[in-house]
């Protein structure tokens, strides 16, 4: 019987956690770089630039630090000393995050208490027993814009692997612009609903597959790609389930593939996370400069278009744009104003501001058309808007940036300066004011 103490799990649990979070692995940067290398895309080249600064400069790769999720695998001859494991693991997940200034984004019930816990915990822990005498920790850091698109299909089980295919395209592709594509996918099939569920994340930090499996997720990623590059992996596993039963379930997750593993053996760990050689890129294209005070210029400008902002933006997202329509009296007057929707990862005494990118537009739809109609000049996000969105920005010759997802340690060298202006107590979610240069938006909708 091998002894393995706790200690050496919450000491692997942090380097995973500021691993996942500030390093991409080399398995996701090399296909990457391979597609950007054969189409010279732009958005590839930005996640490239982006990944490089976040390494450089010991930032998030997004600023979504997610929710962390941790496969733990126990060897039967194992015998754990010290503290609880689940206690270990979520002392280092809350140290992690506190210490390096990543954004805590769980809070503490879903339904009866939406306050944050300011620790990024409990964090998810499945544990499973194998045989052996070491420890395997396989680490996810997932984001909420790309979990939201998630699916669980419960086919029937005389359904073909072709209908399996099908069924899966079009899940994967309804994930669209909001999951900052090109997705990674993870793909359960079996077991029961809450299996096939889990068993579509835990492949996402696995290496484990059968040639069946393999071909099977290939054909899949090949039939989304058709029309343009959506998906840059398609990882799949199927496991047993009854003979009445064909659950599918879809993880959908960004190019910000976030993981780490190690294995602990004889008070050792052996950490498996491969550094990329980063390559240089230039930085983003000399497009034109408009400035955020210059309002007749943003109204003159066409969908299409691709400027870089430079002037006051505000930022806010979900809870802030609830309190400011139901208050008799809003912290700004909205006339004229750009609104940023993105929750910031909480910065350094040496930095302006954490990682900040776009979230998922999608969700501030309920306030929009507000906004728009009281004078709202823009909105700056990520995917599509809905139809009394898309009308009242129209009838208001109002515009609606896009962002390029997952891409915020290189959107927080654009900011000079950051104020909060209300709503403090909602952390990454209050309303804060930036003084932004040159971020590089298009125009979605005008």
């Amino acid at each position: 019987m091998k002894t393995i103490s706790t200690e050496k799990i919450k000491e692997a649990v942090y380097k995973l956690c500021f691993e996942a979070n500030t390093c991409l692995d080399d398995s996701v940067y090399s296909k990457i770089l391979a597609l950007y290398n054969l189409t010279n895309d732009k958005v590839l080249k930005a996640i490239l630039q982006n990944a490089k600064i976040a390494y450089e400069k010991k930032l998030p790769l997004c600023q979504d630090t997610g929710q962390v999720l941790i496969f733990v695998e126990i060897g039967q001859n194992v015998q754990m000393e010290g503290e609880f494991i689940e206690e270990a693991i979520n002392s280092a997940v809350e140290k992690c995050y506190i210490e390096n200034f990543f954004r805590k984004s769980v809070v503490k019930n879903a339904v009866f208490n939406r306050d944050n816990t300011q620790t990024n915990t409990p964090a998810i822990i499945y544990t499973k027993v194998v045989k052996g005498d070491e420890i395997n920790i396989k680490l996810l850091i997932k984001g909420a814009g790309s979990e939201n698109k998630s699916k669980l299909e419960m086919m029937l089980p005389t359904s073909s692997q072709d209908e399996i295919i099908e069924k899966c395209v079009e899940l994967i592709l309804c994930a669209g612009k909001n999951a900052c594509p090109p997705m990674i996918v993870g793909i359960g099939i079996g077991g029961t609903a809450d299996k096939a569920s889990i068993l579509s994340k835990e492949v996402l930090v696995s290496d484990n597959f059968s040639q069946e499996e393999l071909e099977l997720a290939e054909e899949i990623k090949n039939r989304v790609n058709k029309n343009e590059n959506l998906v840059l992996d398609v990882k799949l596993k199927s496991i047993a389930t009854h003979i009445a039963c064909m659950p599918v379930s879809i993880t959908i997750n960004c190019h910000s593939d976030r993981f780490s593993t190690c294995s602990i053996k004889d008070d050792e760990i052996n950490y498996h996370h491969k550094t990329p050689n980063f390559v240089s890129i230039e930085e983003i294209e000399n497009l034109k400069e408009i400035f955020t005070n210059d309002i007749e210029a943003i109204k003159s400008l066409k969908a299409d278009e691709e400027v870089l902002l430079t002037g006051e933006i505000y930022v806010a997202r979900d809870m802030a744009h609830k309190r400011m329509l139901e208050e008799t009296e809003p912290p700004i007057d909205i006339k004229d104003k750009i609104i940023f929707y993105a929750g910031p990862c909480p910065n350094s005494p040496d930095r302006v501001i954490g990682s900040v990118g776009p979230t998922t537009s999608g969700r501030m739809d309920k306030f929009a058309v507000e906004l728009y109609d009281m004078g709202l000049l823009a909105t700056i996000g990520k995917g599509d808007r809905n139809i009394q969105v898309q009308e009242a920005i129209k009838r208001n010759n109002g515009k609606y940036f896009t962002v390029i997802g997952g891409i915020a340690a290189l959107l927080a060298d654009k900011v000079k300066k950051k104020e909060i202006i209300a709503y403090e107590d909602l952390g990454a979610e209050a309303l804060y004011l930036l003084e932004v240069e040159k971020l590089p938006v298009k125009v979605e909708l005008s």
